[in-house]
């Protein structure tokens, strides 16, 4: 298989993933909203690139949206604190508001 092929299969199957969110609703994963929101806590858009990467090779139908916010957070501990403490503010704020 050549490349083009297999990155076009690989997108693909991303883009037939759906995610359930808190609120037992599903919808379409979207690495967008994923690479926004750590370059929203401060990463750099190659850090963001690159765990986006990493969260859409791992993601699959039926994930949740918060088993995905956990391996962000896991990933943003490791290789940014200020993003990582950010991103934690960030949540506790978006939880008080619920």
């Amino acid at each position: 298989m050549r490349m083009a092929e297999q990155q076009q299969m690989e997108s693909r199957s991303w883009q037939e993933t759906m995610v359930r969110k808190s609120n037992n609703q599903e919808e379409q994963f979207n690495p967008d909203k994923i690479r926004r929101s750590i370059q929203n806590a401060g990463a750099d858009q190659q850090l963001a690139d690159e765990i986006t990467q990493q969260i859409q090779g791992s993601t699959h139908s039926g994930m949740t949206t918060s088993e995905i916010d956990n391996s962000v957070q896991d990933i943003l501990k490791q290789r940014d604190s200020n993003a990582y403490n950010n991103w934690m503010q960030w949540k506790q704020q978006h939880q008080k508001m619920q």
